[in-house]
């Protein structure tokens, strides 16, 4: 009698790309985004909620690339091992992003003195009202040197990449950038890219900075998401590569789109 032989093969994750559209706090909106790495032949499996897996890796360095009509490229070198590795990466929207006709925006195009476009260039904009607080420390004591932050009252989806201005309470006003690395309680606690500069005390208010890039023409898009504020006030700052930024104070109108026209850096 012949034997019949089942053989089972078992894929082993080696790497998951978790993206997020930094935007909406929700999976990319781009159905024709495209995950790969360099010189590498397959694809991963993607699934709605922007993950996507590699499986059976050799152990070595890879190159992800993601390109997309609606975010910008994204490059990273991933190390992978024996293990599964995971890399959480938010996405920034180009200009032509499709926003909503209601989304608050300020645009502008940048160039240098010679009329030059600033390309690549980091893009932020930083809101300092306390009308704009998205959360506060919800623990009596954060020390100088924390890693990780309990936040309460979080109004805003917060996750990987998300920055913050961390402000202190009391007479002397105590402030730092702060931007998340990952999540360890949903909404309630994270760590942080960098150690606290300063301790904190419970009610140290967190105000959101906005992050984006310049494109290759010098284009900038700043988008705001929807805020009980009719006006506030935002300090736009561009960074070139090995530069002092420049600042810029806007006041942003909900709502409405505010074109800077063009910016020209000195």
């Amino acid at each position: 009698m012949e034997q019949l032989r089942i053989v089972r093969m078992k894929s082993r994750v080696s790497l998951v790309v978790l993206l997020r559209d930094s935007f909406l706090a929700a999976p990319p909106s781009d159905r024709k985004l495209e995950v790969r790495l360099a010189n590498y032949p397959r694809r991963p499996v993607g699934k709605p909620d922007g993950t996507y897996i590699f499986n059976d890796l050799e152990p070595g360095e890879y190159e992800l690339e993601i390109d997309s009509s609606y975010y910008f490229r994204e490059t990273r070198l991933i190390s992978v091992g024996t293990g599964n590795v995971i890399v959480q990466l938010p996405l920034l929207p180009l200009p032509s992003y499709p926003y909503r006709p209601s989304v608050t925006l300020i645009r502008a195009m940048v160039t240098d003195a010679s009329g030059n476009p600033v390309r690549g260039a980091l893009v932020t904009a930083a809101l300092s009202s306390e009308e704009c607080v998205v959360g506060r420390l919800a623990e009596e004591q954060t020390p100088e040197g924390a890693a990780e932050i309990a936040v309460s009252g979080l109004s805003v989806p917060a996750g990987c990449g998300d920055t913050f201005v961390l402000v202190g309470r009391g007479a002397k006003e105590t402030r730092e950038t702060v931007r998340i690395l990952d999540t360890i309680e949903y909404q309630k606690r994270f760590r942080l890219e960098r150690p606290l500069e300063a301790a904190y005390s419970r009610g140290s208010m967190l105000l959101p900075v906005y992050r984006t890039r310049t494109t290759e023409r010098g284009e900038i898009a700043v988008a705001f998401p929807g805020s009980a504020v009719e006006a506030y006030p935002a300090s736009l700052s561009v960074r070139a590569q090995d530069g002092e930024p420049a600042v810029m104070d806007v006041t942003v109108r909900q709502g409405v789109t505010v074109s800077l026209g063009t910016w020209v850096l000195k």
